[in-house]
């Protein structure tokens, strides 16, 4: 007897969205399903698919001169509603395990059909693109203007009714032909990656590519992250999503991370009504009521540098999952090796800051050549829906 935890798909396949089994995912069931999916869980005026969505957004990549591997990635950004359905964005934000699920289902898709997986900017090119066709899909349908500024679209959408079966087949023609596009395009030679770290009311940057290696400084994350939007993985070791109660703060990696990786330091998180506190006395007092703990001198001196990730990451979400936390300690023995290999460039910015952020820059490059693994490998999302987790290029444990 099939379990209640899965479904049977259109192809016969029993799936379970709890458990994705890699092998049971069929291109075929996602074709058939998002194009009987409606946008905007069917409050459009006319009907108009999440499978139409997809064709429309990898259409837009390819016309903004992305490659095939851009415009795929766009074409299976919806994959897991085939399995899962949709849900409205503002019941989502409610509904933390929903969007842990998504996100785990949706990285088996992406791993099955390209090679390594997505990358952060490739996912955050895809978040550009699906903001900017949700766009003018409400502007057309409904009339609204969901952003004061007009996003730039290169397409011309067709909003016009398409048969379940034209978009299906349709769906599985574009992606058989940007799958055999990719398998022809050379894989890139070089990574642009920056590790980002604080001190002292200043953000701090290591940016590498090819064997070049720069350093820069702002006192505005957003103004440095924006610089460098196009970078291929962004690594920073402040703590990325925040605890609102004792359940979230044993979601959080760190202690995961002790317990794998014996030696490394690594401290705990205050609650996000600490970090948002008017001044480091109510900070204490917020972390006391809402996690049992006060906050360390070094968590409090760092409350106005997590305050700036967490508005970043909630203000623009582009960003989620791609401004992305992990730690130079994790390069142990390596450490040295690779302060070797940069001395000349490390030479007129001294200190450990500098030393941190070409680490982290050093671990991105690590990822985009290997892969990575995440602490905890189960990710879990916030309050706010922001993940909490630690990035581990794969081969480094």
């Amino acid at each position: 007897m099939r379990s209640r935890d899965s479904i049977i798909t259109y192809s016969g396949h029993t799936f379970s969205p709890f458990r994705p089994d890699v092998e049971a995912i069929d291109i075929r069931d996602v074709a058939h399903a998002l194009a009987r999916i409606g946008r905007a869980n069917g409050h459009f005026v006319e009907f108009y698919s999440v499978g139409q969505h997809c064709l429309d957004c990898a259409r837009e990549a390819l016309e903004r001169g992305y490659g095939a591997r851009q415009a795929l990635i766009c074409l299976l950004h919806d994959a897991s509603e085939a399995y899962m359905s949709d849900i409205t964005s503002p019941v989502k934000k409610q509904l933390r395990q929903y969007v842990a699920l998504e996100d785990k289902l949706l990285d088996v898709i992406y791993q099955k059909y390209l090679p390594g997986g997505i990358r952060p900017r490739e996912q955050r090119v895809m978040k550009e693109i699906d903001n900017t066709m949700l766009y003018y899909e409400f502007l057309h349908f409904t009339g609204e203007k969901l952003a004061e500024k007009e996003p730039k679209l290169v397409i011309e959408p067709c909003f016009t009714f398409s048969s379940f079966w034209s978009v299906e087949k349709q769906y599985l023609f574009m992606f058989d032909t940007l799958s055999r596009q990719i398998q022809e395009e050379e894989l890139p030679r070089s990574w642009q990656t920056v590790g980002i770290t604080y001190s002292d009311g200043m953000w701090h940057a290591a940016i590498l590519q090819n064997d070049a290696c720069s350093f820069v400084s702002s006192a505005d994350l957003w103004e440095l992250c924006n610089a460098y939007q196009d970078a291929d993985a962004v690594l920073t070791d402040i703590p990325v999503g925040l605890p609102e109660n004792g359940m979230d703060e044993t979601l959080r990696p760190e202690a995961a991370i002790r317990r794998l990786l014996p030696g490394i330091s690594i401290a705990a998180v205050p609650c996000r009504q600490a970090v948002y506190a008017e001044h480091d006395s109510m900070a204490r007092e917020e972390n006391i009521r809402v996690l049992g703990r006060t906050v360390s001198p070094q968590q409090l001196a760092l409350r106005s540098a997590l305050r700036e990730v967490d508005e970043l990451l909630l203000e623009h979400n582009e960003w989620k999952n791609v401004l992305r936390q992990s730690h130079s300690e994790l390069l142990r023995e390596s450490r040295p090796l690779v302060l070797q290999q940069y001395k000349g460039q490390l030479a007129e910015k001294r200190g450990r800051t500098w030393e941190d952020a070409l680490c982290l820059a050093v671990l991105g490059q690590m990822e985009c050549r290997n892969g990575s693994e995440t602490i905890p490998a189960e990710a879990s999302i916030d309050m706010r829906g922001i993940t909490m987790q630690i990035v581990v290029p794969r081969g480094i444990r």
